[in-house]
């Protein structure tokens, strides 16, 4: 039988959990959080717990499991707070796109808190070379043994913990890319698909024109808002993944308003 240490330190059975936590994240890349409850049978609440004791060893992405390197590779914290709303549903979205990738294809992985779920989930034998200007992908798809990550680079900009170049042109002229995948902050059927900054849609933009195909990764929370950068109508994507699986822009209806996102 254990127990806390009077001193303050934790039980061995907390540090049993702990390491093999540690374990578990260090051989997968990432864990997440409903699976590492799983794997050491305590709950969602415990593992949250244990991870706020443990910033050192700790950090939750996307709503991932990862372990932290340093301080200046977290992501900021309202990134972590939008990171946990509809989450289960961007992970469904995600994980629609995983049947599309063939190996050694090139990916656009674009910024936000949805496609950090795609990447965790590319399998690991699998080699990709992945492009992104984001700090949660690129820490996804670092962990990732078979994934050659290309960083663009740039200024940084917090809210969106990624970065946009200093110049104004902005050209992908140099890559090929299979896949490209995009998040969106806003979807509207006459407006199409929409973000935060202007400097972010065009980044998509660029993008888009040298993909093979493009693929708009959203949960329905998105459908009916509209944001202030417009990247492209809903005619320019070859497919649209949602929770509901993958369908082409013409067969997309937006959800009805006041309906559960």
């Amino acid at each position: 039988m254990t127990s806390d240490d009077p001193r303050g330190k934790p039980s061995s059975k907390k540090e049993a959990r702990l390491q093999q936590l540690q374990d578990a994240v260090l051989k997968s890349g990432s864990l997440h959080i409903r699976d590492a409850a799983e794997l050491l049978d305590v709950s969602e609440m415990t593992i949250r717990r244990d991870m706020r004791e443990s910033p050192e060893t700790f950090q939750f992405l996307g709503g991932h499991i990862v372990l932290s390197q340093d301080s200046l590779r977290r992501a900021p914290y309202e990134l972590a707070q939008a990171a946990e709303m509809n989450e289960a549903a961007k992970r469904a979205a995600c994980a629609a796109c995983i049947p599309l990738l063939q190996p050694k294809d090139t990916l656009f992985v674009d910024c936000g808190t949805t496609l950090p779920h795609l990447v965790a989930m590319v399998p690991n034998d699998m080699e990709l070379t992945v492009i992104c200007y984001a700090l949660n992908i690129a820490d996804m798809a670092v962990r990732k043994p078979n994934i050659k990550l290309v960083m663009l680079g740039g200024v940084y900009h917090a809210p969106t913990a990624s970065f946009y170049p200093a110049g104004e042109d902005i050209t992908l002229d140099l890559y090929a890319i299979n896949w490209a995948f995009l998040s969106a902050a806003g979807v509207d059927a006459r407006l199409g698909a929409t973000c935060t900054t202007f400097r972010e849609a065009a980044l998509k933009r660029a993008a888009m024109a040298r993909a093979q195909q493009s693929v708009l990764v959203v949960d329905r929370s998105k459908f009916g808002q509209v944001k202030p950068a417009s990247f492209g109508p809903l005619s320019q994507f070859d497919l649209v993944a949602t929770e509901d699986g993958l369908s082409p822009p013409s067969r997309l209806a937006p959800a009805p308003q006041g309906a559960p996102a």
